[in-house]
């Protein structure tokens, strides 16, 4: 009986849920990181700011 049980509480499982963090830290991110932006993007970024200012 308690290996039908066991068997159908590991079918229950999702592939995609295999392997995630059970326990997490608070205020740590712990995700992939970012990708970094191409050369030239982040003053593509900021230009772009500063014509949303109000200033």
């Amino acid at each position: 009986m308690a290996g039908l049980v066991a068997l159908v509480a590991l079918a229950g499982c999702r592939e995609d849920e295999q392997d995630r963090p059970l326990s997490y830290d608070k205020g740590v991110y712990q995700g992939k990181a970012d990708d970094a932006l191409p050369e030239g993007t982040s003053d593509v970024l900021r230009q772009r700011a500063q014509h949303q200012s109000y200033n």
